[in-house]
């Protein structure tokens, strides 16, 4: 159950919004409620909406929750067309699909290091 803050945040649509609180105090939740508000009340495309976050484990536990919302409040494939990803993996998406532009290589490799 949301809060009327967090109930307030997930159902603005009027323009960007900044969520900001301390760890434990429910942002996740937010972020995955305001995705299912938007697919399900707003008929926005899943395609549209990006989460992205810092960490690997962030954003599959994202992933996760806004698929267990989806498939209650419209479908399970919904979820499928997500972006939820961490910065890193939506900026190395971008060079895959950019990569010509770029010249690089379709298939180039990024080293980390390790």
């Amino acid at each position: 159950m949301l809060n009327p803050q967090q109930r307030a945040a997930v159902e603005y649509c009027d323009g960007p919004l900044l969520v900001l609180a301390g760890a434990g105090s429910g942002k996740t939740r937010v972020i995955t409620e305001k995705i299912a508000h938007l697919v399900a009340r707003k008929h926005l495309a899943p395609g549209k909406i990006a989460a992205i976050t810092f960490t690997n484990k962030a954003a599959r536990e994202m992933r996760e929750r806004a698929t267990r919302l989806l498939a209650r409040q419209t479908s399970a494939d919904a979820a499928q067309a997500l972006t939820v990803c961490t910065f890193h993996a939506l900026g190395l998406k971008f060079l895959q699909i950019e990569h010509a532009a770029l010249g690089l290589k379709r298939g180039f490799s990024v080293l980390d290091a390790d």
